[in-house]
């Protein structure tokens, strides 16, 4: 059964990439439609939450494992202006006690980096000033081939350093670099990947939960 569901996980999480290189939130219906169910449970999110968004690595993520009392987020296919616009759905952040923040993984699958560093700047912009921010780069990437495209491991590294260097610009914001706790010697450690190379296993989540409590 867990790996029906794994293979199922795998499916959905990439008909978005496959359908096109470059997809917009209207073309991809899964986002629109998450959209609604957050907006659906937003206002019962209550005062002091702390709150995860971000794409589908998130999505998958056990919140209540780094923080009690927290709201998953993610969104599947989400890039880093889709979480933007998400945002504004999202009153409960005005009333959270932290929000952690982890996007970019398709903004990188699709080629879309540059100016993900002023689109990360907007994210944190979008967080009031008294709210905490965790902001955790994006994993490593293994051997993948998009659309003929092979993901170069420069740009990850590249959107790594990026926002770095927005959240260390912030002073409420603290930086967890998921890109090294999860490799080793420049390649994503053996094991911490799913099949796709893109999604964690199970080892890369606890892995990732680890660095993400080292924050608290």
């Amino acid at each position: 059964m867990k790996r029906v569901i794994i293979a199922f996980y795998l499916i959905a999480t990439q008909i978005g990439v496959a359908l096109g290189a470059e997809p917009s939130p209207e073309e991809v219906p899964f986002i629109s439609m998450m959209r609604g169910v957050h907006a659906w449970m937003d206002e019962s999110v209550p005062a002091g939450a702390t709150i995860f968004i971000g794409d589908s690595i998130t999505m998958a993520l056990a919140t209540a494992a780094v923080a009690p009392y927290s709201v998953n987020y993610g969104i599947s296919w989400q890039r880093s202006d889709q979480l933007i616009k998400s945002m504004d759905i999202y009153e409960s952040i005005l009333r959270s006690s932290r929000v952690f923040v982890m996007v970019g993984t398709n903004d990188v699958l699709e080629g879309r980096e540059v100016g993900i560093q002023s689109r990360y700047q907007a994210i944190l912009a979008k967080i009031p000033a008294n709210v905490e921010v965790v902001m955790s780069s994006i994993p490593p990437v293994g051997d993948v081939v998009i659309n003929g495209r092979k993901i170069d491991e420069k740009n990850v590294r590249a959107v790594v350093a990026f926002a770095k260097t927005v959240c260390e610009a912030d002073k409420r914001c603290r930086f967890v670099n998921t890109y090294e706790a999860l490799s080793t010697d420049g390649k994503p450690t053996q094991g911490v990947l799913l099949p796709d190379q893109i999604h964690l296993s199970t080892k890369g989540y606890q892995l990732w939960i680890e660095a993400l409590r080292r924050v608290q």
